[in-house]
């Protein structure tokens, strides 16, 4: 398995920001643009619960599984679970990302 920061698979049009890191959480915004996506990844050691506060998308998970998801949509990835995500609506989707414990290492997921 080849550690991969998460910058490495974002796309040009996904932006994260840290709102902030501390040595036990980090906690982050992430935008993505209609059409654009995170691929599915994990983190061995770390949950990262989403919200969704705009837009629409899914949630890409391993083997092909998607699951809908719009503002007001908590969603709970466990470590080790793959997840990723899409926006499928036609506004930005935005999601605050609640990580812990950091640091946070990333692996893609087939």
């Amino acid at each position: 398995m080849k550690f991969t920061k998460i910058t490495e698979i974002l796309s040009k049009n996904v932006k994260k920001t840290v709102l902030y890191e501390s040595e036990c959480t980090n906690t982050a915004v992430i935008n993505l643009q209609p059409g654009d996506s995170v691929p599915a990844h994990q983190h061995p050691n770390t949950d990262d619960i989403w919200v969704v506060v705009q837009g629409e998308g899914e949630l890409l998970g391993g083997k092909g599984v998607s699951l809908p998801m719009k503002a007001g949509t908590i969603i709970p990835n466990l470590k080790g679970e793959a997840h990723g995500i899409k926006n499928t609506g036609d506004e930005p989707l935005v999601v605050i990302a609640f990580s812990a414990p950091v640091p946070i290492e990333t692996f893609p997921v087939d």
